[in-house]
């Protein structure tokens, strides 16, 4: 397996795979797909021989675990996903190491014999892979340089055992978790390699199931790829003390269908009937005071902006000053075109004032238009994820109106572009169309108009709760502090404020440290998501749900085409 074309080649490690054959899920074989695209290295498969015994039809009926019986046909039957599919990786594999290995039960535990610990050293391997076998315990767990890397599709720290993906929904948990990690001989509570949070898709166990297992597939390479370039890289380790989950009994699964009915009704309803309404406000407070003290907000510390057309609404709001006025730039968007441009709005504004300026001419969706102040410039940085590019526009004050000027990053369908500057270095903060709630990529240069380079460790971030940029960052306490989106219970649901406690060209880490909520007591109570400083006074957005016959109409025209959404 050799690297693909136009993939930029890393170090190189070598690894393993513990499986019982050339055959592998969907989403395993991409996994070692991406492995090999990277440069890395498969020079060995420790497989597993022992096969379930032929039973005759008596037997299996003898031996059915009737008490999990409906959970067990319905996997098989209807919630099996994509991604556990077998793909044949025969002659992909032509070449490749091969040990057969017998192993030792003992309890729920599987250990290695000396002679085959001893075989697979002489492969000299960085890592391996478990995709076979069961629960590892014993000199194998240090039989590779890096260890044995294995996948928990569950938040460990609230679900050890499984089913994956299963227990969130019963529960009503808004997220599920993954995890890489690196095991030791506490189940599920290894090193931790990858760590992510996905919205759970509470109305499909068989989507949730897909969507953990897809978005995993990309973390071996990754992992692989940091470890080879920085070998010294810090990993924590889990302290879970979580309960073990088994598969669910049959009255368990009859309430879990109920669930799923009623889960899936009031999905279609929202997706059907409940059309985002967003309008802009502004606070007469400085970025940080809102931030940091937004429980002490009040409805009169709030000025919503005049209401605007049946099909028309205004959100992500950034903003400038100019001879004493307020300029806001917005997403405008049209719900019978089906898409936005950028507008603007000048405060202070008169009742039945002139309705917003479109101020960047595209043919293509806009929205989130980010203003950056530099040099004496007002820069807008706007989404077009459309465009396959992140453009930076800069604005004529002659006309008021922008004009694009350097294509910062390529290749790129981002979503809500974020850029500042921050201890010598511009840096731009976004996530992408297909993961746009959860994972969150940097790139950086040492100039605006410069070169911007990938961070090193991309996607730095994948929590659906806090990835999203939404609004400002900015610096209170010597302290830099991210808005982002937090969109585990619905899109838009909160701006959640992150303390960003580590930030180069190589590492990121920040932790939650406070959350501002729809602004209480006001008709656009039913989201928020984005926190814009303009001088001393803060710019947000708020969400209601309204009946739009455009929307219904468009909404149901994609589902009787079955078309897809574009989101994971």
């Amino acid at each position: 397996m050799m690297p693909g074309p136009g993939i930029e080649k890393t170090a190189s490690l070598r690894f393993g795979v513990m499986c019982s054959g050339p055959a592998f899920q969907r989403w395993q074989a991409d996994a070692l797909n991406q492995l090999a695209a990277r440069g890395h290295q498969l020079v060995l498969l420790i497989v597993n021989p022992e096969k379930a015994p032929e039973l005759s039809r008596l037997k299996k009926f003898l031996n059915r675990r009737w008490s999990v019986f409906l959970f067990t046909f319905l996997e098989n039957r209807f919630f099996k996903p994509d991604a556990r599919k077998i793909s044949d990786m025969e002659r992909e594999l032509a070449g490749v190491g091969v040990i057969r290995c017998r192993v030792d039960k003992k309890g729920y535990s599987e250990y290695f014999s000396e002679n085959d610990i001893k075989a697979i050293g002489e492969f000299r391997l960085d890592f391996i892979l478990r995709f076979g076998f069961n629960i590892i315990r014993g000199d194998i767990l240090t039989a590779a340089r890096y260890g044995v890397w294995s996948f928990h599709h569950d938040d460990e720290l609230c679900y050890r055992g499984g089913p994956a993906g299963f227990w969130e929904i019963f529960n009503g948990d808004p997220v599920s978790g993954a995890v890489m990690q690196r095991l030791t001989h506490k189940l599920d509570g290894g090193i931790i390699l990858k760590k992510g949070y996905l919205k759970t898709m509470n109305h499909s166990y068989r989507g949730n199931l897909e969507q953990l297992l897809s978005v995993t597939s990309s973390w071996p390479a990754l992992v692989a790829d940091t470890i080879a370039s920085q070998p010294a890289a810090g990993y924590t380790v889990s302290d879970t003390a979580a309960p073990v989950y088994k598969l669910p009994g049959n009255l368990v699964m009859a309430r879990f269908l109920l669930k799923l009915l009623l889960n899936r009704i009031r999905f279609y309803k929202t997706d059907l009937f409940c059309a985002e309404d967003w309008n802009i406000a502004v606070i007469g407070r400085p970025i940080q005071k809102v931030a940091m003290e937004a429980g002490n907000l009040k409805e009169a510390d709030i000025s919503w902006l005049p209401a605007h057309p049946r099909n028309i609404y205004l959100a992500d709001p950034s903003g400038f000053l100019e001879n004493g006025k307020l300029h806001i730039l917005a997403e405008e968007y049209n719900y019978a075109a089906q898409k936005a441009c950028v507008s603007e709005i000048r405060l202070p504004a008169r009742a039945g004032a002139l309705p917003p300026v479109r101020v960047i001419d595209s043919d293509r969706h806009l929205s989130y238009p980010y203003v950056i102040e530099h040099g004496g410039e007002v820069y807008c940085l706007p989404e077009s994820y459309q465009s396959g590019s992140i453009t930076l526009y800069r604005r004529d004050p002659s006309t008021g109106k922008f004009a694009a000027v350097k294509t910062l990053v390529e290749n790129a369908k981002a979503v809500d572009p974020t850029l500042f500057f921050y201890n010598g270095y511009w840096w731009l903060f976004y996530t992408t169309r297909q993961y746009s709630n959860s994972h969150l990529f940097i790139s950086y240069a040492t100039e605006l108009e410069g070169e911007y380079k990938p961070h090193g460790s991309n996607p730095v971030k994948i929590d659906v709760r806090s990835a999203r940029p939404a609004g400002t960052p900015f610096i209170h306490n010597d302290i830099l502090f991210r808005p982002a989106q937090d969109c585990s219970v619905t899109y838009g649901g909160r701006v959640v404020i992150n303390r960003v406690t580590k930030l180069t060209v190589r590492d990121f880490a920040e932790e939650v440290s406070s959350t501002v909520e729809p602004l209480p007591g006001t008709a656009y109570g039913k989201g928020l998501h984005t926190l814009s400083g303009v001088g001393d006074v803060t710019l947000v957005d708020g969400k209601r749900y309204v009946f739009n016959l455009r929307f219904f109409m468009n909404q149901l025209k994609q589902k009787l085409a079955k078309t897809d959404r574009g989101n994971v």
